[in-house]
């Protein structure tokens, strides 16, 4: 449950992150890029990942 609360979580952060994006990490297209914003989302979903491999081992 708290791992689909933090996908949940990273989803929306990306959409509403815009006036904190600061620099891009990481240019994927013309219009698309990785910043420093979208970090907190992977750092979310490494979490429930291993939230979910944590509980999968036992």
């Amino acid at each position: 449950m708290l791992a689909a609360v933090l996908v949940l979580a990273a989803i929306v952060w990306l959409p509403l992150n815009q006036p904190v994006e600061g620099p891009k990490l990481l240019v994927l297209s013309r219009n698309h890029a990785v910043t420093t914003a979208d970090l907190l989302s992977v750092v979310l979903v490494l979490v429930a990942l291993g939230l979910l491999w944590s509980t999968r081992r036992r």
